[in-house]
């Protein structure tokens, strides 16, 4: 269960966000990238069986984005925005990860990463924190509200688009 805290946050960031309806993943990052005044790039790449499916590295002048490009358009979607997520959050990874963003972004230069966030599963309260603010993101995107649980409905309600 949700802290009143976390959720607070949650909505804040929902309601601050311009989601464009219907969603497009695309011109949602172009909209955040005027919002934040910073580029945002997306990125596919094969991950491979031990390797995560989403990667957000943020360097000094943009944000990557690294998504699984061997699946569906909607996993992409997804995977994308839970990445996104984190970079609102402003999680922090650790320096372990940098060897792997390395292997995976090779156009940015390990000297300019100061941040690199790695998923595969939802086993850390950071990694559940991302996954239900991309959820929320797009529940706002399309007014979806069979979210499966009752916690997310109520957050929907919070931060439904008037």
């Amino acid at each position: 269960m949700l802290g009143v805290g976390v959720k607070r946050r949650h909505t804040a960031i929902v309601r601050n966000l311009d989601i464009p309806r219907p969603f497009d993943l695309g011109e949602f990052v172009a909209r955040l990238e005027r919002q934040r005044n910073r580029p945002i790039l997306l990125r596919p790449f094969s991950c491979g069986p031990s390797l995560p499916c989403g990667l957000w590295i943020g360097t000094a002048e943009a944000d990557y984005i690294y998504y699984e490009k061997g699946t569906t358009p909607f996993h992409i979607t997804h995977i994308a925005m839970h990445e996104i997520a984190h970079m609102l959050l402003d999680h922090r990874g650790l320096s372990a990860w940098q060897n792997l963003a390395r292997q995976i972004a090779p156009d940015v230069h390990p000297s300019l990463v100061e941040l690199i966030m790695s998923r595969s599963a939802y086993s850390t309260p950071e990694e559940r924190d991302a996954e239900i603010l991309a959820s929320l993101m797009l529940i706002r995107a399309t007014d979806w509200t069979a979210v499966g649980t009752d916690e997310l409905s109520s957050m929907n309600s919070d931060v439904a688009c008037s």
